[in-house]
């Protein structure tokens, strides 16, 4: 604990105390070493969100098989299931600074590699597959250490507000990484593409060098073999809290953001709309997340708010559900909008209650247990994919929605503290 007070308490101005007027940005202005991390997290979540686009196009490129982009998909998504423990451990046990910084060298090098590959026609599918499941292994030791660093960079009055920034950050990028990679793959190519977000990728692990070391005390939950892996799993299930938190993500992440994969077959087929209408629509998406959470950071009650919390849950799925099913291209517009606002607000107020409440010994462990809520996002993608392929889109979307509203109402009600009341109600 010692080594994490000197990292907060050398990274904030001696000003601070009397700057600290709140306000929605004060964290960045207040810790230089958030902002660092926090440009590290914009440059590398970026280079990743161009990278899926670009996976996608290339995978679509080499064989016309919508099956062999959902399978290179797959192959990127499923590591997060399969390493996200292993990962855990790691940030716990070893200096978070020196496992962001290999997993960055990595994650650069894999990029490299398959824009090398691809322009120089070496590329092939089985290469493909192998390096996109190293692209996910790696992404899945970065996501949780650059999110279980923000603690160590700022007071605890101020965690809330730096969690919420982190947010909007992440949900930045899911705006700006496919956007940027569509406009270069037209204006540049794949090769390219992959090229530069690779050297994203060498700006995220130049940041990461300026980060303070933070090398974790000796936890007493330290254990060896399969006990330190399942360890997070025990403290998680053994509080209620946090239990909660993990298991009401759950159905939001599974049963409902599958919409996002969907859209390109909304747009085309359901909304008769192009290319530039479907990035209209996922605009849409990603200007209502980046605006939710944001909200979050500059609202202090909303932050802590478990009715919110399910509140923005119940809210994002209705609105999700309304979308798959309205042929008015104005109203989709408008209810992508306050779907993606909502779903920021539930992502945001659950990573930062999380946060709150887990120990700093084991804060890696936990997180990645929270990152494997989105390990099992392409399950629910290949399910509703199927069920689109037998009834279409809507149906197979507002079915899910439905169970997912079934899902978060039982949730709620079995956990109390989702309700606002004690723990043994």
């Amino acid at each position: 604990m010692a080594n994490l007070t000197r990292a907060v308490t050398t990274t904030r101005p001696e000003h601070a105390a009397v700057a600290n007027d709140g306000g929605m940005l004060h964290s960045v202005r207040l810790y230089p070493l958030f902002r660092t991390l926090l440009l590290g997290t914009l440059a590398s979540n970026t280079a990743f969100w161009m990278y899926q686009v670009a996976v996608g196009w290339l995978a679509l490129e080499m064989t016309d098989s919508p099956f062999f982009v959902g399978l290179a998909g797959f192959a990127s998504g499923i590591p997060v299931l399969l390493f996200s423990l292993p990962a855990g451990v790691a940030i716990d046990r070893f200096d978070k600074r020196t496992v962001l910084a290999v997993a960055q060298a990595g994650i650069m090098i894999v990029a490299g590699l398959i824009s090398l590959l691809v322009a120089t026609d070496l590329i092939t599918r089985w290469s493909l597959l192998l390096l996109v499941f190293a692209y996910g292994t790696i992404m899945s030791f970065i996501f949780p250490t650059r999110t279980a660093m923000v603690p160590s960079l700022v007071e605890r009055d101020d965690l809330a507000n730096a969690v919420a920034l982190n947010a909007a950050t992440q949900n930045a990028t899911r705006v700006v990484g496919p956007s940027l990679a569509g406009v270069l793959i037209a204006v540049t190519g794949v090769w390219e593409t992959f090229a530069i977000a690779a050297l994203l990728q060498v700006f995220a692990l130049t940041s990461t060098s300026k980060l303070p070391s933070n090398v974790p005390t000796r936890s007493s939950h330290e254990s060896m073999g399969w006990r330190s892996l399942t360890v997070g799993l025990r403290i998680v299930f053994g509080h209620p809290v946090l239990s909660a938190l993990i298991v009401i993500a759950l159905a939001p992440t599974v049963l409902v953001m599958p919409y996002i994969n969907l859209m390109p077959v909304f747009a085309r087929d359901e909304l008769d709309l192009g290319s530039s209408g479907l990035g209209f629509l996922l605009a849409s998406v990603g200007v209502g997340t980046v605006v939710g959470a944001l909200s979050v950071a500059q609202s202090p009650r909303i932050r802590g708010s478990p009715s919110v919390m399910v509140g923005s849950a119940i809210g994002f799925t209705i609105m999700v559900l309304l979308f798959s099913v309205t042929s008015f291209v104005p109203l989709a517009i408008v209810l992508l909008f306050a779907a993606g606002w909502m779903s920021a607000v539930f992502l945001a107020v659950n990573q930062t209650t999380l946060q709150l409440t887990v120990a700093d010994d084991v804060r890696g462990r936990v997180l990645s247990i929270y990152l494997m809520t989105w390990g099992m996002l392409p399950l629910g993608q290949l399910a509703v994919g199927a069920l689109a392929s037998q009834i279409g889109p809507p149906l197979a979307m507002a079915s899910f929605c439905v169970l997912a509203l079934g899902c978060i109402g039982a949730i709620a009600w079995h956990y109390p503290s989702l309700r606002g009341a004690p723990s043994g109600a």
